[in-house]
């Protein structure tokens, strides 16, 4: 309220705010945190996320390090266990900003997934939409077809859902 008050004051001396007792509003301090919001409110409205890609990923990377340290302590004496790994065996647990939603595009037809086309998981691991599965199979669920990306033979009705894909980044320009 008090922020309000010192704008609707300010009004009193307008055109002569300089020589006012509400020049330090003219600070060039606010200017610059009005242009940073400026820019952030601007990232968002197209989409964009405002912080650095590469400060995200290393940010990232320092909050899971002492999970992965841990880890890498545990498992110092058995090497072997480690290198045939397919993934961890503990989860990485990150703050929020570091969430991701999901938006996948099929390497097959190109296409966004959707609700209607959703991302199916294949049982040889590799992911894709509905609709790619569904001419690969030839409309046929029983029928097995190869995956496009290895030599696997995969049944169209031994799929489910693929987990969600954390592929873009979700915090936009609000900063967190």
């Amino acid at each position: 309220m008090a922020e309000i008050q010192k704008l609707m004051a300010c009004l009193l001396w307008a055109g002569r705010l300089d020589s006012s007792p509400y020049a330090e509003l003219l600070s060039s301090i606010h200017w610059d945190k009005l242009a940073e919001e400026f820019t952030r409110q601007f990232c968002n409205l197209i989409g964009q996320s405002y912080e650095s890609p590469l400060s995200v990923t290393i940010a990232a990377g320092v909050q899971g390090l002492p999970t992965l340290l841990k880890l890498m302590n545990v498992m110092t004496g058995k090497k072997q266990e480690w290198q045939s790994m397919k993934q961890l065996p503990v989860p990485v647990d990150l703050d929020r900003e570091f969430q991701f939603h999901s938006i996948f595009v099929c390497p097959v037809s190109r296409d966004q997934a959707s609700e209607e086309n959703p991302p199916m998981l294949l049982s040889c691991g590799h992911v894709l939409c509905k609709q790619s599965i569904t001419k690969l199979s030839k409309n046929n669920s029983t029928r097995p077809f190869k995956c496009p990306y290895c030599p696997s033979e995969v049944e169209a009705d031994q799929m489910g859902d693929a987990p969600p894909l954390n592929i873009l980044h979700e915090r936009r320009c609000t900063g967190g």
